[in-house]
């Protein structure tokens, strides 16, 4: 990956913050919440919408909510949540952001994918999250983009205890607290040389199955999303 790429991926792939107004110019970070990413253009939505966690958008209130993008100085910019709307049975949520121009190259795959299936996943896990020190020896909170990739273990139509939701991937690898709406992506040969990046599930959690077992992690799959919200047909490409 180019440097250009990586510095692309921030402001498509964007932690969600709880804020507070303090003033017209100032915006108070209150908390992390999670991830989310941009979704391209699709079924005739002209405003700029972001996929999360449905466990992360019930954190927060449109107007005290906003996704960060980092500028050409590499300051963080907030961009304000106007809306939320959650999924009513699986645990995504769409996020709808102040007018304004974004990148965004991530689409909602039709295809139903199984076991096997190698994907790509950006995020901004906690662990990370407080790696800076202020001058008064204070921790600041950081949020910095993560990679990590892995394959599909199996497919679940049933409900998991702790994880809201009925229909899931099984994945190799956990991604840890904090990127709970970071998005799956297949994996393809030429990785970003496509218009689209696939986006086959929305990473939900992870938790040990059974005492002995692996750590796992979960999405929610994305193919048949508008199973139980029609509505949701629309943002797929």
């Amino acid at each position: 990956m180019t440097e250009r790429d990586y510095d692309m991926l921030f402001n498509i792939v964007v932690p969600v913050m709880k804020v507070r107004v303090t003033s017209e110019t100032t915006v108070r970070n209150e908390g992390f919440a999670g991830t989310a990413f941009l979704l391209k253009h699709a079924g005739g939505h002209a405003e700029p919408l972001a996929i999360t966690a449905r466990h992360v958008a019930e954190q927060l209130t449109p107007g005290e909510a906003a996704v960060l993008f980092r500028g050409t100085d590499g300051a963080w910019q907030p961009a304000a949540v106007q809306g939320i709307e959650l999924h009513p049975t699986q645990d995504v949520a769409i996020l709808r952001l102040e007018p304004g121009t974004y990148v965004a190259h991530c689409v909602l795959s039709r295809r139903q994918e199984h076991a096997s299936l190698q994907y790509m996943l950006w995020g901004y896990p906690e662990a990370v999250l407080y790696e800076s020190i202020s001058d008064d020896g204070i921790a600041q909170q950081r949020p910095d983009l993560i990679y990590s990739e892995g394959h599909i273990r199996r497919r679940i139509s049933d409900l998991l205890p702790g994880i809201y939701g009925s229909r899931f991937f099984e994945l190799s690898t956990p991604a840890g607290p904090g990127c709970s709406g970071a998005p799956l992506i297949a994996r393809s040969p030429g990785r970003f040389d496509g218009p689209d990046w696939q986006v086959v599930g929305v990473y939900v959690g992870e938790r040990h199955s059974h005492p002995g077992d692996l750590f796992v992690g979960y999405g929610v799959r994305i193919a048949d999303i508008d199973q139980d919200a029609e509505d949701w047909s629309a943002l797929f490409a």
